[in-house]
């Protein structure tokens, strides 16, 4: 399933804060206390994508958030600028190169299908690499699907925090984050397309999208681990590279990042993917080899 891959990688898309509303608030995503002794940090599991109902969040995540002298994030929402030149130097083609040129005819083919489908043309992508436009598609999906890359859960994290003078930090960059990609051959970013498209296709991709979200909304720590058991089970290249290298490459840096903010400083949070909070090489493992407290609180 690899568009559950949006579970663990910032989207490319403006960004703005939710306005709460009075519904009742139930934990969401999944929760850790993590300590060293002295300082305690909560890290909580997100969700690129939001809804309006999707908050407010819940009340212990929203104290912290008010209190929190800093909030560390994979990006910050509004380092729009890094964004737009890691997305130049890694994700579109030169001057004189164009997308559909670089694929096979069946693909290419596909591709044009595809395109259409969603209310695009080749003009409006060829100058994206094969991975970029499908991470854009895969974008287009969820939105179509009711779900909104503007509410996502990291700006409205950022916005608690900034509204009492916090500060957001990045535990990684839009160059990391990008770069992961420089490293597909141009035959495996044609083939990370296909199997995009290939998803895109299934009959059964509302069941799947909904599903994660759904676990999401309702803190299901047992779904996210069995959407990532799928992930794994799946053979498809995609998926392979979204467990390797989207995953298990940056679990490492995340939790570097997330321990030396707590020996910084007392009740700080942090907020990533949720699926990197997933598995025997999640994040909060990581944390345990390092001799930190971890706990989860839901």
């Amino acid at each position: 399933m690899s568009l559950t891959w949006l579970s663990c990688l910032n989207l490319l898309s403006p960004a703005r804060a939710a306005t709460p509303t009075d519904a009742a608030a139930p934990p969401r995503g999944a929760l850790y206390q993590v300590s060293d002794g002295r300082h305690t940090l909560l890290l909580f599991g997100t969700i690129h994508v939001g809804a309006p109902d999707f908050y407010p969040l819940e009340p212990k995540l929203q104290q912290a958030l008010a209190a929190a002298p800093t909030l560390a994030l994979e990006l910050d929402p509004q380092n729009s600028a890094a964004m737009q030149g890691a997305v130049q130097r890694y994700a579109v083609y030169p001057a004189g190169q164009q997308l559909l040129d670089q694929l096979d005819p069946a693909l290419r083919e596909r591709t044009r299908t595809t395109l259409q489908r969603f209310g695009m043309t080749p003009d409006n992508v060829q100058q994206l690499r094969p991975w970029m436009l499908a991470m854009a598609l895969t974008v287009q999906e969820y939105v179509r699907h009711g779900y909104r890359t503007d509410l996502a859960v990291d700006s409205h994290l950022a916005a608690a925090v900034r509204a009492h003078g916090g500060k957001v930090m990045e535990l990684e960059s839009a160059d990391r984050q990008m770069g992961l990609f420089s490293k597909l051959t141009p035959a495996q970013q044609a083939q990370f397309l296909a199997d995009t498209l290939q998803e895109l296709d299934d009959a059964d991709l509302t069941r799947k999208l909904d599903r994660l979200v759904a676990a999401w909304r309702r803190a299901d720590s047992a779904d996210f681990g069995a959407a990532l058991q799928e992930m794994q089970q799946d053979d498809s290249f995609a998926s392979r590279f979204a467990v390797q290298t989207l995953l298990h490459e940056r679990n490492p840096g995340l939790a570097t990042g997330i321990a030396g903010l707590l020996r910084q400083q007392d009740k700080a949070v942090a907020a990533i993917g949720i699926l990197h909070l997933v598995g025997p090489d999640s994040v909060p493992v990581l944390l345990q080899k390092q001799g930190l407290q971890v706990r989860q609180l839901y």
